[in-house]
């Protein structure tokens, strides 16, 4: 299964526009908006997991995390979410 994941932008976002104001997350440096637009839902668990992702030091540290059980995850959602944290590192890079 190819896993194919994408930048966020006002188009994918879209559809939180009645949750929070697009223009404002997109200038976040956090991890939610790349969550968001590859298909995960607006909710407290991928809130969670953002938090997480954020004040984390490096994939060890989210991965034995206390707060959120990322082993608990589908196969699928494990990969989708480790290609978009190496896609978020990889643009922040350039």
């Amino acid at each position: 299964m190819t896993i194919t994941i994408v930048h966020p932008n006002i188009e994918n976002l879209q559809q939180f526009s009645d949750s929070f104001d697009i223009e404002k997350i997109l200038q976040s440096e956090g991890i939610l908006p790349w969550l968001l637009a590859n298909g995960w839902n607006y909710s407290d668990e991928s809130c969670l997991i953002a938090n997480i992702i954020d004040e984390s030091t490096s994939l060890d540290e989210v991965l034995n995390s206390e707060e959120f059980d990322f082993n608990a995850l589908s196969d699928e959602s494990k990969e989708k979410l480790n290609q978009i944290m190496r896609e978020k590192l990889y643009s922040q890079a350039d």
